[in-house]
Formats: C-alpha cells, sequence, structure tokens
C-alpha cells in the first residue's frame, strides 16, 4: 500500500493557512489595496525563480461553467499533441485534482515535495514582506507552476479562483482571455451589480491579446468592446452551436465524472445547455489555435470532471452536482428535467455567503423532497440545515451530519428514484467518497 503521510502533512499545512485570519481577510474584505494578492504573488513566483516564463497561457473567469472550459481546453490540447498543465479550483475529493498535467493529476507526494520547496518561502516572506505571507491559494498557484516547469508543459490552463482582476493568474502578462458568464456571485467581493462584477473579471483581458466569451447581454458586452479597444485585444463573441456532441450516453453503467452532461442512466439524452455554451467557447479558443475538429471533438466527447453532473451509480440513480450560486443551481435544474426518475431526493447545503434562498426555490421546480445538512469545509461557514429547511416548502428532513444524511436516504431510496446531491462542492466531494474514495484518487491520480 502507498504511504500518503508527507501528503497528508503539506495538505494539513495548507488547510492551517487557508483557516487562519490573514487568508480569511480575502474571502471578506479586498476593499484594502486589492494588488497586494496579485504583488504578493508575483514576488513569491519570483523568490522561487519566475517558473513558466514563456510558457503560452489561458486564463478562465465567470460565474458558472469556468472548471468544465478549463478541463475541456486542457483535454483538447492535450489530444493535439501539447504538453499541458491545468489550474483549477476547488477540488472534489483530494487536493491533488487541483493540479493535473496530461493525463494525470500530480503526484501526491511530489506534491508535498514542492510544498516543502515552498514553506521556508512563505517563513521568509511572512516576517520581511510588506504584504506578509502568501495565501493558501498563492501557494497553490506557485505549486502548480513548479511542477508544470518540471513537467515542461509548452501550455497552461488556469481557472480563475474569484474574480479576475486580482487573480493569481494576473502575473502572466500575457495570455488568451475566456468569459464564461457574469452572474451575481462573491457580491462582498466583487459589487452588488452586474455592471462591477462584469468589469472585475473583464480585469483578466490583456493587452495586444484575444478574449473569448459566451456572454450575450448587450450591456455586458458594451463594457467588453471598451475595454478591448483600450488594450488593442481582439473580441471573439461565440453563440453555442446548435448541435452538441453527447458526453457519457446512457447506458447501464454510472457515467463517471461527466462535465456537464445531462444524459440518463436509462435513456441517452442530449448535452446540457450549460454543456453547449462551454463546448462552443472552447471549441473556438481551440480553432482559434488551428487546432482539427475531428481532435476537437475527439477530446470534448472524453472529457470528464468529478462533481459536475456526476452520475455515480444507477438503480436508484445518484448524481452529485458541487453548484454553489444560483446561476450554477439553474443549469443543474435544467439538467435534471432531462432526465426519468419517480422520485427525487435533493440533499442540499452551502456556504452562509451564498443565496440559499435563490438555489432552495430553483431546485424545488424539480425536486419531491429536501435533506437539508451542513457541509464541512477549513475556513467555511455553513448555513444551519434548519436554517434551510425553514426556507421550503417542499417535505423536508434536517440531517446535520452529510454521511448520516446519505445512509438515511439510500435505505429509502427505491431503483427508479433518483437523488441529487448539491450546493457545495465540499458537500458533493463527502458524498461522492461513498463510491470512490480518497485513495483510490490518489493512487489512480485521475479522478477515478
Amino acid at each position: 500500500m502507498a504511504s500518503f503521510k508527507q501528503y497528508y502533512s503539506a495538505v494539513r499545512y495548507l488547510e492551517r493557512l487557508a483557516a487562519s485570519k490573514h487568508d480569511q481577510a480575502y474571502m471578506h474584505n479586498r476593499n484594502d489595496h486589492p494588488e497586494q494578492y496579485v504583488e504578493r504573488t508575483r514576488e513569491l513566483v519570483k523568490r522561487l525563480g519566475n517558473p513558466c516564463q514563456g510558457v503560452r497561457v489561458i486564463h478562465v473567469a465567470g460565474t458558472a461553467g469556468k472548471g468544465t472550459t478549463t478541463a475541456y481546453l486542457h483535454n483538447i490540447l492535450y489530444k493535439a499533441s501539447h504538453r499541458v498543465g491545468s489550474f483549477t479550483s476547488p477540488y472534489a475529493t483530494t487536493s491533488i485534482e487541483k493540479i493535473k498535467v496530461n493525463d494525470l493529476l500530480i503526484g501526491p507526494n511530489v506534491f508535498a515535495a514542492l510544498v516543502g520547496r515552498i514553506k521556508p518561502v512563505v517563513e521568509r516572506m511572512a516576517k520581511e514582506y510588506e504584504y506578509g505571507r502568501p495565501s493558501y491559494f498563492e501557494i497553490f498557484f506557485a505549486a502548480s507552476l513548479l511542477y508544470f516547469q518540471k513537467m515542461r508543459c509548452d501550455w497552461i490552463v488556469l481557472e480563475v479562483g474569484c474574480g479576475g482582476k486580482y487573480d493569481a493568474g494576473m502575473i502572466f502578462p500575457k495570455a488568451i482571455a475566456a468569459i464564461t458568464n457574469i452572474g451575481l456571485d462573491h457580491t462582498q467581493l466583487l459589487g452588488k451589480t452586474i455592471p462591477k462584477i462584469a468589469k472585475e473579471k473583464a480585469g483578466i483581458i490583456r493587452k495586444n491579446s484575444h478574449v473569448f466569451t459566451t456572454e450575450k447581454r448587450p450591456s455586458i458586452l458594451k463594457l467588453f468592446k471598451k475595454i478591448c479597444r483600450e488594450r488593442n485585444t481582439k473580441l471573439h463573441i461565440i453563440k453555442p452551436g446548435p448541435q452538441v456532441l453527447p458526453i457519457h450516453p446512457g447506458n447501464a453503467q454510472p457515467s463517471y465524472g461527466s462535465a456537464g452532461a445531462g444524459c440518463s442512466a436509462e435513456s441517452g439524452a442530449p448535452a446540457a445547455l450549460a454543456s453547449a455554451t462551454n463546448i462552443s467557447l472552447a471549441a473556438a479558443i481551440a480553432r482559434h489555435l488551428k487546432i482539427r475538429n475531428d481532435i476537437i471533438n475527439q477530446a470534448i466527447s472524453n472529457t470528464s470532471l468529478p462533481c459536475r453532473f456526476e452520475i455515480v451509480q444507477t438503480k436508484p440513480l445518484v448524481i452529485l452536482d458541487g453548484a454553489h450560486n444560483p446561476m450554477k443551481i439553474k443549469n443543474v435544474v435544467h439538467n435534471i428535467k432531462h432526465l426519468t426518475y419517480a422520485t427525487l431526493y435533493t440533499m442540499f447545503g452551502c456556504s452562509s455567503a451564498k443565496d440559499a434562498q435563490r438555489m432552495v426555490r430553483q431546485l424545488a421546480k424539480v425536486a419531491n423532497e429536501f435533506i437539508f445538512t451542513k457541509p464541512h469545509g477549513s475556513g467555511h461557514t455553513f448555513y444551519e440545515p434548519k436554517k434551510l429547511a425553514a426556507m421550503a416548502k417542499l417535505p423536508k428532513r434536517v440531517q446535520k451530519n452529510p454521511k448520516r444524511a446519505l445512509s438515511s436516504i439510500l435505505i429509502k431510496l427505491k431503483p427508479q428514484d433518483a437523488l441529487l446531491v448539491t450546493g457545495s462542492f465540499y458537500l458533493a466531494g463527502a458524498i461522492r467518497t461513498h463510491w470512490i474514495s480518497e485513495r483510490t484518487v490518489l493512487t489512480k491520480r485521475n479522478h477515478a
């Protein structure tokens, strides 16, 4: 049996940092010199020898669909014979899922060694640097760059952590930008209106480059066009094509990790609207890079992601989706309407910073019964299940412990029923371990 002691030690070190007041300030108040986050990342990377200088970069922002689009782009570049690395967030089951090169996640002990290399630099910056030590996110980002350099990647795809203008990926002066869509999320950081959030996400648009977007609202596109004119950058407005490849078509087996696919285990259904949009965006960027359509189609049909409308069991059907804002939940509801089931049980828990009422109201359009629970995540606070239950008019139950909640539902489910677990990546990821253990992911390094 492989030993992952060093890996778990590195993860505990990072999670302690994430839970600190120093890191929490990032997610609660960025009004005080927000540029410090890019400057601090730049300083950290400089002290590590500036890895990945000269590597070509695609930077992906948006309210929903960033992870899926990043996964599509990664797989397209890989199938086109490039050495490609991607950095994403959050993870579903275990930390290494954030860093991938070609078809494998970073090795657990390789990750631990990189964290060990970064740790002394972090300690020195804590003592002597103007803005203090790097955050959990910044350290993880730096570890990914060290790994991409070690693996000699010629392309890297970076998913924005939050917003865009002050994301760690902005240390790269040159990058193709992709913006999936604009919605109300992280309003305490990005602004309480769509125009303010759009301006924040448009911050990833570089000078003399290209930006691709599937946004279609005239007011947002007007802003993008203005920024592109000022920065001498070409704006590509992408419309979803009428034909979309179905991903992981229905069959008798669970559809592990389908990236937003709206498909039933009983009968194949067309890919969901969210997938159509994300596929069109990734494909447009790939065509801009002169990648052939047959390679694009093959890559998209084989792309998988955990906890993105992931079917982990059939008869009864169990679906995991880490949707954690109203825009993402809207896509989940759209997908659910493609499925066939007798009764839909929906397990829901979410961060106290989210618009839970809107999410519950949207899910009530397809759910028959709710089970409210409370996820666990280092440095995060979550709604109490009783408070969530007060938002729902449908039949509901409350079970604070997610694993116990799952056990109680699985006993009740009939073969023709379905269970949806959503509202939080922490919740979906924790429930996923019932079918796919963390050790399995660490050993196979492929999301299992």
